[in-house]
């Protein structure tokens, strides 16, 4: 299953980071699919300078929908047993990958969860549990470090989520799949890269998660 799994990354106006992630990575995997969301800066002329897969959409359409295209790619044309998403703003670390790929050996789904340091802010580390919190009085299974965008997924796991939301919520959704559905996964622990410019979750977000997981738990 190792050789056949395939890099998906996400990107949409990542000409800031994209150069030193994809550096990065290619060190350790070189199976690798570059999705732009509809950049506007320098991602697509960046991820052409590198040996990877390119997709493009021609417009925004959010990070559940790139995450899509790039795994129908993967399944469909590569023929792929397994898929790890990797976020394009350099807040994983690629030494990672290998044990992202032992793990898929075993389980139909993987979570990079990641040990919050003191360059996280309080206030998303509170929300970050408590999107897992809903999830387990929801579903009735604890899953950890839900918004890390580092994760990986068995064919059989991709097509049994098939999570519908184009944007930010797929994280939310999968996590919510995973439970509804009872399916295995494994964690591997990875460290915090934190910058600014990460959005994190707000408690608008949450309230937005609770009225989406009623409809989710309404349409299995």
């Amino acid at each position: 299953m190792k050789s056949n799994t395939w890099v998906i990354i996400p990107a949409h106006n990542e000409s800031h980071y994209l150069k030193r992630v994809l550096t990065k990575v290619l060190k350790y995997w070189q199976q690798v699919i570059v999705v732009d969301d509809g950049s506007v800066d320098a991602t697509v002329r960046i991820a052409k300078q590198f040996p990877i897969h390119l997709l493009e959409h021609s417009i925004n359409l959010g990070k559940g929908a790139a995450l899509k295209t790039g795994c129908e790619y993967a399944f469909s044309k590569l023929k792929a047993s397994s898929v790890v998403f990797f976020d394009a703003d350099d807040q994983h670390d690629s030494k990672y990958l290998g044990q992202m790929f032992d793990a898929l050996e075993n389980s139909p789904v993987v979570f990079g969860v990641r040990a919050f340091s003191n360059e996280m802010p309080l206030a998303r580390i509170i929300l970050n549990r408590i999107a897992s919190i809903i999830v387990l009085f929801t579903f009735g299974q604890y899953i950890p470090d839900i918004p890390s965008g580092f994760k990986g997924l068995s064919k059989v796991a991709y097509k049994r989520i098939n999570w519908k939301s184009s944007d930010y919520l797929v994280e939310m959704e999968i996590a919510t799949r995973v439970a509804q559905h009872k399916l295995h996964f494994s964690v591997v622990n990875i460290p915090t890269i934190y910058h600014d410019l990460d959005r994190g979750m707000t408690v608008l977000d949450i309230l937005h998660m609770l009225y989406q997981m009623m409809l989710w738990r309404i349409n299995k």
